[in-house]
């Protein structure tokens, strides 16, 4: 067992949400966020999720890939909307101190897979309408795919500070976790999956890759104010 906060190797965090995911995500009826620590662990992650679903699918052709889509902001460099978007990214606005236009590299070959997948044409310069787009189409998670075909929906998208706070889904489920998270940031990215949502989801999922149960005690205490003793039955559910 990892200790409490120590990361896994991230192939062995992609492998265990390939193969749970489906089951998860009660087949494929919800999708997901997996919150990273960083810009880079995030372009690591979309990699090797391209790289382990090829693979797959060379051994299954049967295999029916996940859509992965991927989103952090580019470097400011001047841009007043993408530095006022940034003032609520703290970590995305670190990371791209270093190494700027690396990461700006990554991340338009994510977006050029993305414009492919789907049949849309963003760039840097139209990030805002690319961040507008993945989020509708984890929202048309609602349609079934008798309305809206699974090739245009977003099954797992993998982020690092967008999306996790003031984002609404009800089709978000479950979370994955591979970072630190405590107290009010904690709770802004759990209660992305819990918008309940009728006898299909009673409750929100989070699969937390760092062993993070003592933050969450923490987060789960502090959030519940005066019920701090009841805390956990009341805002958890069992494992």
């Amino acid at each position: 067992p990892i200790k409490p906060g120590e990361a896994l190797a991230k192939q062995a965090v992609v492998e265990a949400i390939l193969a749970r995911h489906d089951k998860a995500s009660n087949r494929r009826r919800f999708n997901a966020l997996l919150a990273t620590a960083s810009i880079d662990d995030a372009i690591a992650y979309y990699d090797l999720f391209k790289a382990l679903q090829a693979q797959k699918q060379a051994e299954d052709g049967d295999d029916l890939p996940l859509n992965v889509a991927c989103i952090f902001s580019p470097p400011a460099e001047g841009n007043r909307d993408v530095a006022q978007l940034q003032e609520d990214l703290p970590q995305e606005k670190a990371d791209n101190r270093k190494e700027p236009n690396r990461k700006k590299e990554a991340l338009k070959a994510i977006m050029a897979d993305y414009n492919r997948q789907y049949g849309v044409n963003f760039d840097i310069g139209t990030f805002d309408l690319y961040y507008q787009d993945v989020q509708k189409r984890i929202k048309d998670q609602k349609y079934p795919n008798s309305d809206l075909p699974h090739d245009k929906k977003i099954d797992l998208t993998i982020v690092v500070d967008m999306l996790l706070t003031g984002f609404d889904s009800q089709y978000i489920n479950p979370l994955y976790v591979d970072r630190h998270l405590k107290y009010h940031g904690l709770i802004q990215a759990f209660s992305r999956t819990n918008r309940v949502l009728h006898g299909a989801k009673p409750c929100g999922n989070i699969l937390d890759f760092r062993a993070q149960g003592e933050a969450v005690d923490d987060a789960i205490a502090l959030f519940s104010g005066e019920a701090g003793e009841r805390a956990r039955e009341i805002w958890l559910v069992d494992p």
